[in-house]
């Protein structure tokens, strides 16, 4: 008789424990605060890049022109231009050199460094614009092409393609004195359709600003 008199309420008693720990009693993930997920780091496109030298040419010091956040990849080539300057690799960034693939000119002629569409470029070097043309490839306009003549040296002058307008900064005028890393010149431009010979070293379609050093009468 003790026995079935007590059942009912040990059965109770026990319903009672099991809806209390289903609530969340004596659950420790409970009682602690969720953790927030770690927050992605947001690339600023209008970052300005750090003073890193990339190429130079006797006293003409390339530095990177866009932010290293966005930077792709890096590579020499050689260009079809009977006036561009060998240049020498310089700084700690990686750099790639691609094929000749039967170009003429300096293996080292051109440098391509690689970021997204629409990235902005700095001037890699400190000097005056003295040029501000159409880039035209195979007949199409395809942006513009600066050129900029150091105060390193005279005698040379550096030539800057594959860039374009940005919206809220048009390209800079003849005359305008630019600071490396400092003087936005335009952005990126999204060459849609064009097979890139830097996308052989990138994970994407090797968009990039080329540069090259060229020789000029000095003055």
């Amino acid at each position: 008789m003790l026995i079935s008199a007590g059942l009912p309420a040990a059965i109770a008693g026990l319903a009672v424990l099991v809806l209390w720990l289903g609530t969340g009693g004596l659950s420790s993930d409970a009682a602690s605060p969720a953790t927030p997920a770690a927050a992605t780091p947001r690339i600023t496109p209008g970052t300005r890049p750090p003073d890193i030298p990339i190429a130079k040419v006797g006293l003409v010091s390339l530095r990177l022109p866009v932010d290293r956040n966005r930077l792709t990849a890096i590579a020499f080539h050689p260009v079809d231009n009977p006036q561009a300057v060998e240049m020498e690799p310089d700084g700690s960034l990686d750099q790639h050199q691609a094929p000749r693939n039967g170009r003429p000119g300096p293996e080292r002629g051109a440098i391509d460094v690689g970021a997204a569409a629409q990235t902005p470029v700095y001037s890699p070097v400190d000097g005056t614009v003295a040029g501000v043309g159409a880039y035209v490839v195979q007949g199409r306009l395809q942006g513009s092409q600066l050129t900029i003549k150091p105060i390193q040296a005279n005698g040379y002058a550096v030539m800057i393609t594959h860039i374009e307008d940005r919206p809220d900064h048009p390209l800079p005028s003849v005359g305008t004195s630019v600071t490396a890393g400092v003087t936005v010149l335009g952005q990126v431009r999204d060459f849609v359709g064009v097979k890139q010979e830097l996308a052989q070293f990138t994970s994407d379609s090797g968009n990039h600003v080329q540069i090259e050093v060229i020789r000029t009468p000095i003055q």
